[in-house]
C-alpha cells in the first residue's frame, strides 16, 4: 500500500552559537519584547477596567508612542517586525482568555525559565549549510542540529513561515523554525487497535500486555539535585560563583528533561508505528494535582506532553487517537464477563472476579477495557472524541481522579 503525502507545519529546532556582540543584541531584543509585552498587557488591563477594549490597531499606535518617548528610546534598536510579533502574541493570548477560556496572560519576568521572541517570515534571511542569517544584526550564525535536519532546512528554506528565538536558563540559544511541508508521508493503514492505561507504578500498560516503565527521572536523581541546589543557596548573591552554580543546576535540569523527552518520543513513535487506532482515557490532570499525596508523581510523568506528542504525530501519520469518557470504570470492570468491582481501591494491584473467577492484573485489565470501549465507540459511529487541540488539558488515571474527588 502506498503512503500518501499531506501539507503540514513542521518545526525544526536548532541550537545557535552567536558571537559576543550578537549575544548582547539578543539579550537586548529579549528584554525589549518582555518590556513591551508587560507594558501593553498593563495598558489593556487598565483600559478594560475603564470599560474600553483595546484593539490590535490601538496597540500598534501605543507601540509608536512608546518608541517616541525619550526614556524608551532603546526600543528603536530592536527589530520592528519582532516587536510587532510580540503585540500579535499578546493579542492572541488575551482573546484566548475571553473566547476559549484559556488562562489569563501572565506578566513576563527575566527570571523565567526561558526567554523567547518570535521572528515573522520577512525577518529571516537565508540558511547556507550550517550557517543562518536572521536579521542584519544576527548574520552568519553557526548552528547545530542533526545531519538530516540540516539538509531539510537548506532544501525547504523557501517554505519557512516563522521562527522563535529562545534563551534557556543555562545560557543556551535555540532557534525553532516553522516550515510548511507538503511531503510528510502518512504511514500505511493497519487494522490494529490498542488501548493504553497511564499509571504511576508503570508509565503505560497496553492492551497487548506490554509495559513501559516509569523512569522516575527526577526522583532517581534527587540526591544530585539537592546537592546542586544547596551549593547554589550557599553562594553570595550577585557573585560570579552564584551564577556558575545557577548555570550548573540549570544544565542538570535540562539533561534530565532531555532524557525524559527522548523517552516519550520513543514510546509515542512505537505506538503510532504499530497501531492504526490508539485509545486512551480522558482524565483531568489539573484536578488530580490537588491531591498532594500524588501531585509529585503525576507531575513527573509529563502526561500533557506525552498526549500532545500523540496528537500531532497521529495527525502527521494518519492515525486515530480516541479518548473515552473520564468516568468510565476501566479498572473496576472485568473484561471477561463485565462484572463491576465497586470495592476496588488504589492499593489493589490484582483482583479476582467473583463472577467468572478470572484473576486480573489491574493495569492490564484497564487497558483491555479501554480498548473495548474505543472499539464500541467506533462500531456505533459516534462522533469520535479525537484529540486535536494542542491547548487541551492533560489527563491521567481514572481511578486516581475518583480517589482525589473523594478527598
Amino acid at each position: 500500500m502506498r503512503t500518501k503525502t499531506i501539507n503540514m507545519l513542521k518545526a525544526i529546532k536548532i541550537r545557535i552559537y552567536p558571537n559576543q556582540e550578537q549575544e548582547i543584541y539578543i539579550t537586548k531584543l529579549l528584554g525589549s519584547c518582555r518590556f513591551l509585552f508587560n507594558n501593553c498587557l498593563a495598558y489593556k488591563i487598565s483600559e478594560y477596567n475603564q470599560k474600553h477594549s483595546v484593539t490590535f490597531g490601538e496597540l500598534g499606535k501605543y507601540l509608536i508612542e512608546l518608541k517616541s518617548r525619550e526614556e524608551y528610546s532603546w526600543l528603536r534598536e530592536s527589530h520592528s517586525k519582532v516587536l510587532q510579533q510580540t503585540l500579535i502574541n499578546l493579542d492572541i493570548a488575551y482573546k484566548n482568555f475571553f473566547k476559549n477560556g484559556f488562562g489569563f496572560p501572565n506578566f513576563k519576568s527575566k527570571k523565567d525559565n526561558k526567554q523567547s521572541c518570535r521572528f515573522p517570515l520577512d525577518a529571516i534571511s537565508k540558511i547556507n549549510g550550517n550557517r543562518i542569517n536572521i536579521i542584519k544584526q544576527l548574520k552568519d550564525i553557526h548552528f547545530k542540529c542533526s545531519t538530516n535536519d540540516e539538509k531539510y532546512l537548506n532544501h525547504n528554506q523557501n517554505n519557512i513561515k516563522s521562527a522563535t528565538l529562545s534563551k534557556t536558563k543555562s545560557n543556551k540559544y535555540y532557534f525553532s523554525i516553522l516550515i510548511e511541508d507538503g511531503r510528510i508521508k502518512q504511514l500505511p493503514k493497519t487494522n490494529d487497535v490498542i488501548g493504553i492505561d497511564l499509571g504511576i507504578k508503570s508509565f503505560i500498560v497496553d492492551s497487548n500486555g506490554d509495559e513501559y516503565e516509569n523512569i522516575k527521572i527526577k526522583r532517581n536523581n534527587q540526591k544530585k539535585l539537592i546537592k546542586l541546589s544547596r551549593q547554589l543557596s550557599k553562594k553570595v548573591n550577585g557573585s560570579n560563583n552564584k551564577n556558575k552554580a545557577r548555570i550548573k543546576l540549570a544544565k542538570f535540569h535540562e539533561k534530565l528533561n532531555n532524557i525524559k523527552e527522548n523517552y516519550l518520543h520513543e514510546i509515542s513513535k512505537k505506538l503510532l508505528n504499530e497501531n492504526q487506532v490508539i485509545v486512551m482515557e480522558d482524565l483531568n490532570v489539573s484536578g488530580m494535582m490537588k491531591n498532594h499525596n500524588l501531585a509529585r508523581s503525576i507531575q513527573e510523568l509529563s502526561l500533557n506532553r506525552f498526549k500532545n506528542m500523540l496528537i500531532y504525530k497521529a495527525k502527521w501519520y494518519g492515525r486515530d487517537l480516541i479518548e473515552i469518557d473520564r468516568w468510565f470504570p476501566s479498572s473496576k470492570l472485568c473484561n471477561c464477563c463485565g462484572y463491576r468491582n465497586t470495592e476496588l481501591t488504589l492499593v489493589d494491584r490484582t483482583w479476582t472476579c467473583p463472577s467468572c473467577k478470572t484473576i486480573h492484573s489491574r493495569d492490564l485489565n484497564a487497558a483491555i477495557n479501554i480498548k473495548n470501549e474505543g472499539l464500541r465507540i467506533l462500531s456505533i459511529g459516534l462522533s469520535s472524541p479525537q484529540l486535536t487541540s494542542m491547548e487541551s488539558s492533560g489527563y491521567t488515571l481514572n481511578e486516581i481522579e475518583k480517589e482525589c474527588s473523594n478527598n
